[in-house]
């Protein structure tokens, strides 16, 4: 967990955000060339804290500019103007002027926090370390260089320093609770539980409302195994906060994990009771518990609210989810039925709820629920391009093309849309339309290593663009090195170009990958074939055959072939 450190003050003041577009660009007169002259050198600076504060800042760095040539060694026009300069990302401009600072006072406070932060901003730890712990050494009065500094060993996974250096804070500052959290928070990153605890009380006895160092109190009881203090304190920042539905939804799961499942489902009713007005507990439970794998307990908390708030969309969406994951299909199933069209995440039900159908071999039952789906919502892009997939599922592929024009009518940069066209044509034995489909789709994503495969081995099956397509699975493979179908792509780009010796070196690779794939292993068996390599074919082949599902007579022709008596192969590359 990072630090959040202060914005730091310096002493030419606090400003906010400054966007003066003129910033870089304005001019105005040249100044008088009196140096020396002090009274000048100081109305420039007061007239340029005006223009700061009227927000003329471009107006503002010419009056410092000024103050500055009427009197070259003075600190505060230097500092104000770096900090300009800072403001804009300036930084090389404001470093300048803050190294000329520190060569004439070297232990100028203000000009070494700025250093610091300048250093913090061009990714200099080490610099901005050196001059944070100098200040420290000075006996800074400002909090924000320990923060800063403290929060840079933070950064850098060093506890120990940062405990030190917000140690030193909490001597300098004993009334900054800032200081006690962060020195509980390095203290407990170093396994000191005791001391971390009661720095993060210190915290909460100079800000009671804090929720954070009630949590880091909860975390320390409960490594500790201290139930009493775990549920008083998870109390305690309740009565601060009634309405933070994480802590109650925590307190509910350590009360059913430490066996009082009544008084967890009591805390599971008053949070179904505010799940409609406050979402915040559905989000909770998502992230602390679902997506931690945390299944058993989600779902236990999921009924339980449900028992408040029995026709709320958002929980049945989240039962769904779980209960697919606990391979409860039917429960799962009869969730996702119940997420209205009303609801965020009913395009999201349907789908899931249309894909499990689909899993359970019910593909007639998934294009229904699709279909309905878009009598709520014609215009769901991924409706119809999965109500294309479920088609081209069940064989029926001229519907499945119509459902995936609809999708890419609706959005026709979704790179997936035009793949599963490219696909279905392919199935429909329409070559032309295969490479417009995947040519679209990789104009929208280059980078994606299926389509360039899919394309290229394209190529290589019709015997055409075979550099082209040596190109695009080459790609293919820089992007995915080790997949064994793209591997046998290039081995099979090798053989229709004729060159064997290198297609056999790839599909040994391939099948190294993938050794029980039945085209790769009848590929492999025809690159032998073409080597003279009889036996090796006939093992390939054979292999080839017993995994087999589709076309098997013409594999079966190829063995039959290749066993008679110095017969060449009948096709060619």
């Amino acid at each position: 967990m990072a630090i959040s450190c202060c914005a730091l003050t310096v002493a030419v003041g606090c400003r906010g955000p400054l966007d003066d577009p003129a910033f870089h660009t304005v001019e105005l007169p040249a100044p008088a060339r009196d140096r020396g002259d002090d009274a000048a050198a100081y109305y420039y600076f007061v007239a340029a804290q005006m223009k700061i504060k009227e927000g003329a800042l471009a107006e503002a760095r010419w009056y410092l500019e000024q103050a500055i040539d009427h009197d070259p060694e003075g600190v505060l026009p230097r500092l104000e103007l770096a900090g300009l300069y800072m403001a804009h990302q300036q930084l090389e401009q404001a470093l300048a002027l803050i190294q000329q600072v520190l060569a004439d006072q070297p232990n100028h406070p203000d000009a070494l926090i700025m250093a610091g932060r300048i250093y913090q901003q061009n990714g200099m730890p080490q610099a901005a370390k050196d001059v944070y712990e100098k200040v420290l050494a000075l006996g800074a009065d400002d909090p924000d260089p320990y923060m800063h500094l403290g929060g840079i060993y933070w950064d850098a996974d060093d506890p120990a320093n940062a405990a030190r250096v917000f140690g030193m804070m909490v001597e300098r500052f004993p009334h900054a609770y800032a200081a006690h959290y962060f020195q509980g928070k390095a203290l407990l990153a170093q396994g000191e539980l005791d001391a971390a605890a009661q720095a993060f009380k210190r915290s909460l006895a100079l800000e009671p409302s804090l929720e954070e160092p009630y949590l880091e109190l909860i975390h320390i009881y409960k490594i500790q195994g201290n139930t009493d203090q775990v549920i008083h304190t998870y109390q305690t920042l309740l009565a601060y906060h009634p309405d933070n539905s994480g802590a109650l939804l925590d307190l509910a799961a350590f009360y059913h994990s430490e066996g009082d499942s009544e008084q967890g489902r009591r805390l599971l009713l008053e949070l179904g009771r505010q799940v409609e007005s406050n979402p915040a507990a559905l989000g909770h439970l998502f992230e602390r518990y679902y997506e931690q794998g945390a299944f058993e307990t989600t779902v236990w908390a999921v009924t339980g609210m449900l028992e408040a708030a029995p026709e709320n969309a958002d929980l049945h969406y989240l039962a769904g989810l779980v209960h697919d994951q606990l391979n409860h299909s039917s429960t799962a199933l009869s969730h996702l039925s119940r997420v209205q069209p009303q609801s965020r995440f009913y395009g999201s039900a349907v789908i899931h709820r249309a894909m499990l159908l689909n899993d359970a071999d019910r593909t007639e039952e998934a294009i229904k629920a699709i279909q309905q789906g878009l009598r709520h919502d014609p215009h769901n892009a991924a409706f119809h391009f999965y109500l294309g997939a479920f088609f081209e599922a069940g064989g029926r592929y001229p519907e499945a093309l119509d459902a995936l024009r609809a999708a890419v009518a609706i959005d026709d940069r979704n790179a997936r849309y035009h793949f599963r066209m490219g696909v279905v044509y392919d199935k429909m034995n329409r070559p032309e339309d295969v490479i417009d489909a995947m040519q679209k789709s990789l104009a929208i994503a280059p980078e994606d290593a299926e389509t360039l495969n899919y394309l290229g081995y394209t190529y290589a099956e019709l015997g055409i663009a075979l550099e082209e397509a040596e190109a695009l699975i080459k790609k293919a493979l820089t992007i995915k090195p080790d997949d064994g179908y793209i591997t046998d792509s290039l081995a099979w780009v090798y053989y229709k170009m004729g060159r064997y010796q290198e297609a056999l070196e790839w599909i040994v690779k391939a099948v190294h990958l993938v050794p029980d794939d039945p085209t790769i292993l009848e590929h492999m068996g025809d690159i032998h074939w073409r080597l003279a390599d009889k036996e090796q074919a006939l093992e390939a082949y054979r292999r080839s055959l017993e995994l087999k599902t589709e076309n098997r007579e013409a594999l079966r022709e190829k063995l039959r072939e290749l066993q008679l008596p110095q017969q060449p192969r009948k096709d060619s590359p």
